[in-house]
């Protein structure tokens, strides 16, 4: 393992080779690399456990939406609440591109 001093020369062929603009940049990419490495080597055989658990989370999800929206419909009902009119405006179809 190298010691402090050899670590700050390394540093210092770096900031040269590379310049300090671009020092920021290396880091992060270099951080990235570490970063995705490890999750990749963390996943060994979960990937079908982890999307069949999502794809669970994803139908709750939708059936909780769906079940949420059904219920502010009959709560609403006809008695008692504020209708708004909307009027929805669009622009007719010509002859010439009701055809294609």
């Amino acid at each position: 393992m190298p010691g402090m001093g050899e670590l700050i020369i390394i540093l210092l062929i770096v900031l040269v080779v590379f310049g300090a603009n671009k020092l920021p940049g290396i880091g992060d990419a270099l951080g990235r690399s570490i970063k995705n490495f490890k999750k990749a080597s963390n996943v060994d055989g979960d990937d079908d456990d982890a999307k069949d658990k999502k794809g669970l989370k994803d139908k709750d999800t939708k059936e909780l939406a769906a079940a949420k929206q059904s219920k502010q419909l009959e709560e609403g009902g006809d008695e008692g609440g504020d209708w708004e009119e909307v009027v929805v405006r669009r622009r007719k179809k010509s002859a010439s591109t009701a055809g294609e």
